[in-house]
């Protein structure tokens, strides 16, 4: 399994064409975080928009939130919160998916997750 953080749905939502590669690279193992469907929806201010989220969340698997992954977020935000690192909440719930479900993250910003140890980061 594969998991799209949400600038890569983002990106591919604008039509950039890595974002639009990879989505398809991976397309029949890619879920999404439900997290990633909040931060979708969020930015969703018109109906093209919201009609975009509802394609993805349609068209994808939407991993909730559980007690196991809410415990592995704080763990990670417990330890790799630093005086000069910051591991924020919805990084931290999406990493921790990843963790529990043994899945690779597909990520346009691999610095907010690549000193996380047993994260996989798909090349």
């Amino acid at each position: 399994m594969v998991i799209a953080d949400t600038n890569i749905l983002i990106a591919a939502m604008r039509g950039n064409s890595i974002a639009i590669s990879l989505l398809k690279k991976y397309k029949p193992t890619i879920a999404i975080s439900i997290v990633s469907k909040i931060e979708l929806s969020v930015g969703a201010t018109d109906s093209d928009k919201k009609n975009a989220v509802k394609i993805i969340a349609d068209t994808h698997e939407v991993l909730p939130l559980s007690k196991a992954i809410g415990e592995k977020a704080l763990s990670l935000v417990e330890i790799y919160c630093t005086p000069n690192r910051r591991l924020y909440m919805p990084d931290a719930l999406i990493a921790a998916t990843c963790l529990e479900h043994n899945a690779t993250l597909i990520t346009f910003n691999t610095k907010d997750f690549k000193f996380i140890k047993g994260l996989k980061l798909a090349k």
